[in-house]
């Protein structure tokens, strides 16, 4: 099973991807690098037991090499960073580290650089790395990787409860989408699981059906079992499911006897075992690895750009928040602004907007996910020499604080903002300055 991780980075360059190739695993990686970060790699890779080399971004005469005991290392992780480099007018990688499979970490390539973003580049489960993509020209511009995990780890949790009956086992499937439970007396003495696998539905169902049994249907696949609670007294006497969603089911059955809890963290139940005859004698399950959250779309609503006529317009579009902003003046007022956003568990840097000054650009980072933005103060004005008006500040406040002002407080005072709401997106006018800012809105949904 493969599984595409990243880019990280910047826009610029042109896009390069390894894995069209099928290579089998990674032997050796040099990279080099000048001040301003990672400009330069080189992949020797394996397919088919012979060697294959792919080279990216500018040669430089300054290499470093990392090299595996292929093949019984590889890659698992990489670690690295990317800013802003004015000598490329363009976001790079800073810094590349790689971690391998037998616990070794290679030297740091690259310049690290104060203002920076990290990220991590990792497969689920310890996947191998089998091939890098991302972007590339006179640097490297941005990098992300294919993994191969021969298949899904899996965790078995033993049946609990007696001896009795015969023994079964369900197998493995990608979730359950409904389960049926009847009683005898105090006991469960029937359980039925709609599993699926793919497009397809496959019910399995154990004991003995001697009452009406009750359901509890999940909202597959947006939801999966993440636990199981019970209770034994020789047979099974109680079942209560709790799911990724945090529902938590009714209790089947009468709560007796000793008390069993099957439950893995960042795993989801994709299969049940156990033993019976009449009666539920005992039951187990298989946990995998849960699926990627799918980040819901967040309802927002796009507010009318302040400022200036000047420019091309742009739009970053909105995300499910903001976590840092870039900005950079000039000596007029904002020349530049870039804004990095966050969907789910991804890290989105957007593309920058304006012209970056010799100044370099100042940051400004919120506490995600306890910290967002909540409006938007600034100030455009006509400046002499320019023919559209330019936005001259920039502030910033959120639920927590103010940011300092951001150029100079002069001009045509504005504000973004719309009450009970946050701020998601940004969108508006920018040539060699900043001359429009808008923003995207969405609801605050307080706990």
């Amino acid at each position: 099973m493969s599984q595409k991780v990243g880019p990280f980075g910047g826009n610029k360059g042109h896009a390069f991807d390894d894995g069209v190739f099928g290579y089998d695993d990674v032997k050796k990686v040099i990279v080099g690098e000048d001040d301003h970060g990672v400009i330069y790699m080189k992949i020797e890779y394996v397919k088919d037991g012979k060697f294959e080399t792919q080279v990216h971004g500018k040669a430089t005469e300054t290499r470093k090499e990392f090299e595996l005991n292929y093949p019984d290392e590889y890659i698992t992780s990489i670690h690295g960073s990317y800013s802003d480099v004015s000598k490329y007018n363009s976001t790079v990688v800073k810094t590349l580290i790689f971690k391998t499979s037998h616990g070794r970490t290679s030297p740091m390539f690259g310049k690290t650089a104060f203002f920076k973003t990290d990220f991590v580049v990792e497969g689920k489960g310890g996947a191998k790395l089998i091939g890098f993509h991302g972007r590339s020209g006179d640097a490297i511009d941005a990098i992300g990787a294919h993994f191969f995990a021969s298949s899904p780890p899996l965790k078995q949790l033993q049946p609990q409860g007696g001896n009795g009956g015969s023994a079964w086992d369900d197998g493995v499937y990608d979730g359950v989408k409904k389960i049926l439970v009847g009683q005898d007396g105090n006991r469960v003495s029937y359980v039925r699981f709609e599993y699926v696998k793919g497009s397809i539905s496959i019910p399995h169902s154990h004991g003995k059906r001697k009452q009406e049994p009750k359901e509890f249907v999940l909202d597959y696949p947006n939801e999966h079992i993440a636990s199981v609670e019970g209770t034994s007294d020789g047979f099974v006497t109680s079942l209560t499911f709790k799911t990724s969603k945090g529902k938590t089911s009714p209790t089947f059955g009468n709560v007796i006897g000793t008390k069993f809890v099957f439950a893995e963290k960042d795993f989801v139940l994709v299969g049940f075992r156990g033993r019976s005859s009449d009666l539920i004698d005992a039951l187990g399950a298989h946990f995998g690895p849960a699926p990627p959250t799918v980040p819901v779309p967040v309802p927002a609503k796009k507010l009318e750009a302040k400022g200036g006529n000047g420019g091309a317009a742009w739009d970053d579009g909105f995300y499910e928040d903001v976590r840092k902003i870039y900005i950079g003046q000039g000596d007029s007022g904002v020349s530049f602004v870039k804004f990095e956003y966050v969907n789910g568990k991804e890290l989105v840097a957007g593309v920058g907007h304006g012209k970056m000054s010799i100044l370099g650009t100042e940051e400004f980072v919120l506490d995600f996910p306890n910290e967002y933005i909540v409006s938007v103060e600034g100030c455009y004005d006509n400046v002499f020499g320019i023919e559209a008006e330019l936005v001259t500040m920039l502030r910033f406040k959120t639920n927590k604080r103010t940011s300092p002002p951001f150029g100079l407080d002069a001009g045509t005072p504005f504000t973004l903002e719309m009450k009970d709401h946050k701020i998601v997106g940004f969108h508006g006018k920018a040539g060699d300055f900043v001359h429009q800012v808008g923003v995207y809105v969405s609801p605050i949904f307080k706990s």
